[in-house]
């Protein structure tokens, strides 16, 4: 996940503190006005791959006031408040949607209207939430973030789905020394797959499987399965 550095005026809609800088982009929650910083450094620790090919046509109306019915959602799995803030978790009013995952080429949201219960909408990315050797694959966004904040030992990556893309493996092999599999249960066979497929390109993997889907534990459990597997 790229690193937050703070907020900043905007030189698109004159805001004083909606453009937020990290490592590699600014991005402003107000006008949704995005800028990458094309510098070395930049590139390398950007964490979130962007297709430039993708038209940027995703704009929604996000606030930062999170409704009641959407916070309990989010506690019940250990997400707090200021886990929002952190890992800029927000509202879509229009369409009565937390929104996961914002960026100037894909959305994810979990939806509190009629319909799905998910939408998206693009490409999707690659997201990791953490920045060690240790990676651990998982289906969806609260689960890697409930990974990242168990032990800063692990970086959480979900797959936004349950399979996993060329430019993912080709990831691993450049920057993490481990790789643990852990996808919901009804997945498990998808999981070793997975794992075995890494293996035979010469990485160290494993599978975890579980009773229950990786964000339905509490952090300190899921510490402890991860430790249990290394």
């Amino acid at each position: 996940m790229s690193k937050f550095i703070g907020h900043i005026p905007c030189p698109s809609c004159g805001s004083k503190d909606n453009l937020a800088e990290y490592d590699d982009h600014l991005f402003c929650f107000g006008c949704k006005y995005w800028k990458s910083k094309n510098t070395i450094e930049g590139v390398r620790k950007r964490l979130v791959t962007i297709d430039e090919e993708c038209p940027n046509d995703l704009n929604l109306d996000l606030v930062l006031d999170i409704p009641k019915e959407a916070m309990q959602w989010l506690l019940q799995y250990e997400i707090t408040s200021k886990d929002c803030e952190t890992y800029h978790i927000t509202w879509c009013p229009s369409r009565k949607a937390l929104v996961l995952v914002y960026l100037p080429h894909y959305y994810q949201a979990r939806n509190f209207n009629e319909g799905p219960k998910y939408l998206s909408k693009g490409n999707k990315p690659l997201l990791f939430y953490g920045n060690s050797g240790t990676i651990i694959i998982v289906e969806d966004v609260l689960s890697a973030i409930k990974i990242s904040k168990a032990n800063n030992s692990y970086t959480g990556c979900p797959l936004l789905g349950s399979s996993m893309p060329l430019k993912l493996t080709e990831t691993i092999l450049e920057r993490f020394k481990k790789v643990l599999v852990w996808l919901d249960r009804d997945k498990a066979i998808d999981a070793v797959k997975m794992a075995r497929n890494l293996k035979q390109k010469g990485i160290d993997a494993e599978v975890i499987i579980t009773d229950k889907d990786p964000k339905e534990y509490s952090t300190h459990d899921i510490d402890l399965i991860i430790k249990d597997k290394q």
